[in-house]
């Protein structure tokens, strides 16, 4: 059975193999595929994307049970990867198939074939062409890579930063005159002055070429930096400039009276998000205001009472609103409504008696309770003229 690959770069290589953790109880079956110096686990051998990888950065070695205990049965071929940070145990189906991955995992952890390996004409070819894969595979890796150390800065500016961050480290990279060159400027301390250095680094068509006697060929930046820091027993460190930011907030005060200055760090607080969809949150030991009571004490205070009876006279037009169990209350209406209301000092008769004269003059009747409307026109006539 075949594995459905992706284009490019394949497994060197892949099969089905059971691993356990340290915290398994059990083997899990899993497509098993070495790519570079890691190893990808897949759920089956058609899945493309891996449920798991495992850097061989940090390969200490593999290991082969000594003794295994009859319990189990002899077609599982156990054997163990050891890393730096935790262990990880796996079982074949064959001895063939366990050598084969304890060789491929140590050649691609160390660059190198090991020694005495019981390996086919076969078998042993197709690792040697995955060495060479992978060594071309991290040179051009390196290639790519541009050093930590690099920076783009001038000359001068160079100078400054290895002056004033020493603990940083001792040695930098940064452009030089032209497209083709690179530069290195070292300081050192002597005593309580600095030691300032510059050497230039051309790029050719095989890697870099320092200018020194004799000239040094590096095939990176990397190796550059690597023949700088080996020449001198690791006297030069390279250049990694701390964060500049700072985590807590710095207050200066300056005491006016003898100019002290002291620095103080205000203990900052999170400061609560509140929405700005809808009304503020009232805090839970205040009560919510008593609405219905403020408007009753309103209303108290206007006298304004509700379900009243609103009653009209018929003789004089006068309307009152009563109330149950309360005096009535004389209410005045408008004027667009009926006659007005004629002042309290005058007495009544007198008023009915020049009413009785203007409808006399006009020859219109003087009374009947039955002809309401016309005499309510005739009056607001009369008043117009």
């Amino acid at each position: 059975m075949s594995r459905l690959r992706n284009p490019a770069p394949e497994h060197y290589y892949e099969e089905y193999l059971y691993k356990k953790d340290v915290n398994d109880k059990v083997y899990k079956k899993l497509w098993v595929g070495l790519l570079g110096n890691s190893l990808r686990f897949y759920s089956n051998h058609k899945d493309l994307r891996c449920v798991d990888c495992i850097s061989l950065e940090n390969f200490v070695s593999t290991e082969v049970p000594s003794i295994q205990t009859k319990a189990k049965s002899s077609s599982e071929f156990l054997f163990s990867l050891s890393l730096k940070d935790k262990e990880i145990h796996f079982k074949t189906q064959s001895q063939e198939s366990r050598e084969m991955w304890r060789a491929y995992i140590i050649t691609m952890a160390e660059l190198s074939i090991p020694p005495g390996l019981t390996l086919l004409p076969g078998p042993m070819l197709a690792l040697k062409e995955a060495l060479e894969k992978e060594k071309e595979r991290q040179m051009q890796l390196e290639d790519t890579e541009i050093p930590s150390c690099f920076y783009h800065v001038s000359r001068m500016e160079a100078e400054t930063l290895l002056k004033e961050n020493p603990d940083c480290g001792n040695i930098l990279l940064r452009p030089g005159g032209n497209q083709q060159s690179i530069s290195v400027t070292t300081c050192q301390q002597n005593h309580r002055s600095f030691v300032l250095k510059h050497y230039k680094v051309n790029q050719e068509q095989n890697g870099y070429v320092i200018q020194l006697e004799p000239p040094v060929i590096c095939r990176t930046l990397a190796h550059v930096v690597n023949h700088f820091v080996k020449s001198t027993n690791n006297c030069l460190i390279p250049f990694e400039k701390h964060n500049d930011y700072e985590n807590r907030i710095e207050v200066i005060y300056v005491n006016e009276e003898d100019g002290e200055v002291t620095v103080r760090y205000p203990q900052d607080k999170p400061v609560p998000i509140t929405s700005c969809n809808g009304p503020p949150v009232l805090p839970r030991d205040r009560p919510l205001p008593e609405q219905p009571k403020k408007t009753n004490e309103r209303q108290s205070a206007l006298k304004m009472p509700t379900g009243g009876v609103i009653r009209a006279n018929e003789e004089d037009g006068e309307v009152t609103v009563r109330y149950p169990q309360d005096k009535p209350v004389a209410v005045p209406i408008p004027s667009c409504i009926g006659p007005p209301l004629l002042p309290r000092d005058r007495p009544l008769h007198d008023q009915r008696k020049k009413t009785n004269e203007r409808l006399s003059a006009l020859n219109m009747p003087t009374g009947g309770l039955d002809e309401e409307l016309k005499l309510k026109l005739q009056i607001r006539r009369a008043m117009v003229e």
